[in-house]
């Protein structure tokens, strides 16, 4: 009887088909740990199930300065899609940052951070405009260690749930926005995230304030979106994993890192940090059809297994590559335990 890599093998590429998918669902369920749905979204749910997924719906506030936004609508969106989900999706909560000033501002943010763990959230996620957009009165941008938030991790961290946390973006935001910056589709299309000369801190210095908090909060279960934001420098994410114990990082929007970059240098990291890297997408369901976003969220579930658990060549966001074929039990703690572990309440 053929194995389940054989069968992911023999899969056509890019897409694991047909009796592939079957028997990867069939070994063991697998956890998408950051994507972004908000909504009941019952083909997207089906599918989830069919195909052996579940995964966390992460709420974000995105607004730096007066602008609308309306965080309670969300978040209830967000709780009210988790509930329909049948199981399949866990959800994080997050806070508005924007007053971080003002004297009620802590009492405010952890008692909505409570109400949502009443609800069943499992975590909080912080976002890119901690660090490069908000600022105080001063004009000084709001960094992840600011005592103001130190209420907020209090919160999170005696609540034991995680801290999921994208700050700082690739290299590419602080480079000249060319066609040789490798970040040039994103930042062109979202320009208000190029930092290049907006006198912004430096990436490092908001890692860094992020680093401060790790070793503040040793105890409080730190996830870092999008490979730490260390996507660019594997070498210093190895030093960042080695010193902070309570730190794990995904995969969300940065496998392409991997697929472009040095293959063996890929298979090193991924096996020996193999406890510490969650598999995430960075899905968002944003199609007016939810069929159609449904078959995204799944054709970028099959490639990426492919990717990871097979040797097979393809071709990934317009590059050929070739799978990792990473072993077994790395690729079971890749897509399942180290979720289980890090976001306790996530899968089935």
């Amino acid at each position: 009887m053929p194995t389940r890599r054989d069968l992911l093998r023999l899969a056509p590429a890019p897409f694991l088909l047909g009796a592939a998918r079957a028997a990867e669902a069939a070994a063991f369920e697998r956890i998408d740990s950051h994507f972004h749905i908000h909504r009941d979204a019952p083909a997207v749910f089906a599918s989830l199930k069919a195909s052996g997924w579940s995964g966390l719906d992460l709420v974000v506030c995105p607004v730096a300065g007066d602008e609308p936004f309306d965080l309670e609508a969300r978040l209830d969106a967000t709780l009210k899609g988790a509930r329909a989900s049948g199981g399949r999706v866990a959800w994080a909560s997050t806070i508005d940052a924007r007053g971080f000033e003002s004297p009620d501002f802590a009492e405010r943010a952890t008692a909505r951070l409570r109400k949502t763990f009443a609800d069943g959230a499992i975590g909080v996620k912080i976002w890119k405009n901690i660090g490069m957009s908000i600022r105080g009165k001063s004009g000084a941008y709001l960094l992840p260690d600011d005592p103001s938030l130190t209420p907020i991790y209090e919160t999170i961290e005696k609540a034991g749930k995680t801290l999921v946390a994208h700050l700082a973006e690739p290299d590419g935001a602080w480079l000249p926005l060319d066609d040789k910056n490798p970040e040039f589709p994103y930042y062109s299309k979202n320009p208000q995230w190029h930092m290049q000369g907006k006198g912004t801190p430096p990436k490092e210095a908001i890692l860094a304030a992020r680093d401060r908090v790790l070793a503040r909060f040793s105890k409080l279960r730190v996830v870092g979106c999008h490979l730490g934001s260390d996507e660019d420098h594997l070498v210093s994410l190895a030093r960042r994993l080695d010193e902070f114990p309570n730190f794990a990082v995904d995969t969300a929007a940065r496998t392409r890192y991997f697929a472009r970059g040095d293959r063996d240098r890929a298979v090193a990291f991924l096996t020996k940090y193999q406890d510490r890297i969650l598999y995430a997408t960075d899905y968002g369901l944003r199609d007016a059809d939810p069929e159609a976003g449904a078959k995204a969220l799944l054709a970028r579930h099959d490639q990426d297994a492919a990717f990871y658990s097979t040797d097979a060549e393809m071709v990934y966001e317009g590059r050929p590559t070739r799978g990792l074929a990473l072993p077994d039990a790395v690729v079971r703690k890749l897509f399942r335990e180290n979720a289980r572990r890090w976001l306790p309440g996530i899968g089935v």
